[in-house]
């Protein structure tokens, strides 16, 4: 993913909502969220490097990664990152547990959360920080440090703030609070070391950028109501006549 908003044990009826973008570049071969044969898990997957940007197991645990966008950064270090997501996924280990072995280990720089039934799990390895349960509250991830004050991360919280305000919460609203096309004022831009127009075009929520062959190819919204049934959808972007994708966990079985 490369945009994720969540709210964490906020909503009286949702102890947890999200929705996520995921940018790509649109030549990168991939498949849509489906049902894996080996791992046993619902993901979309990255053909080029296997593995995946968010999946979710059959018990209802997921785990949600970006890049970190570091256009001065080293050589790339070979294995993909969302191998990561896989592994987790595939072990159905505790979050804090997982995210301090993978602490361990050398990849390019990325953020994941992680959502074992019970809590939910940053760990960032460009910062040098341990990973950390995240207490009840409003998150936003892109491809910088959680809540970072990016354009972009810092209008999806608002956004999701308001719609707390609700006593019903929708797909269409989780997924409509992720369309915004507007590009953030240039003094307002991040300054990763790649060029201005780039900054320009990545500073949208959603992004379309067809000169660079670029944009939000997929959105997908996530719901847990308290009953402990937890509703996806996934909406994708690459061809226009594309239907929805929805996809139901039941958590008490």
């Amino acid at each position: 993913m490369c945009l994720i908003v969540v709210a964490h044990q906020i909503h009286p009826n949702y102890p947890l909502l999200m929705a996520a973008n995921r940018d790509e570049f649109r030549q990168r071969p991939t498949q849509r969220m489906h049902y894996w044969q080996q791992p046993k898990i619902l993901a979309g997957k990255d053909l080029k490097g296997n593995g995946t940007w968010f999946g979710i197991s059959p018990n209802g645990c997921w785990a949600a990664l970006t890049n970190f966008r570091d256009g001065n950064a080293t050589a790339a270090k070979g294995a993909s990152r969302g191998e990561l997501c896989v592994r987790f996924l595939q072990q159905e280990d505790v979050a804090i547990s997982f995210a301090n072995t993978i602490s361990k280990e050398p990849f390019d720089g990325y953020n994941i959360l992680l959502w074992d039934g019970k809590d939910l799990v940053y760990f960032g390895n460009h910062n040098h920080q341990p990973p950390q349960k995240l207490a009840a509250g409003v998150y936003g991830l892109s491809n910088a440090g959680l809540d970072s004050n990016w354009p972009k991360v810092q209008k999806v919280k608002t956004h999701m703030q308001k719609l707390l305000q609700q006593a019903v919460v929708s797909h269409q609203d989780l997924q409509g609070l992720m369309h915004d096309k507007q590009i953030a004022a240039d003094h307002l831009l991040p300054d990763t070391g790649i060029p201005l127009a780039w900054e320009q075009s990545l500073s949208a929520c959603f992004i379309d950028a067809p000169d660079m062959d670029y944009g939000t190819r997929t959105c997908i919204s996530l719901l847990q109501d308290q009953q402990g049934q937890l509703a996806i959808k996934e909406r994708d972007f690459d061809q226009v006549e594309s239907s929805d994708q929805d996809f139901a966990f039941s958590l008490t079985t």
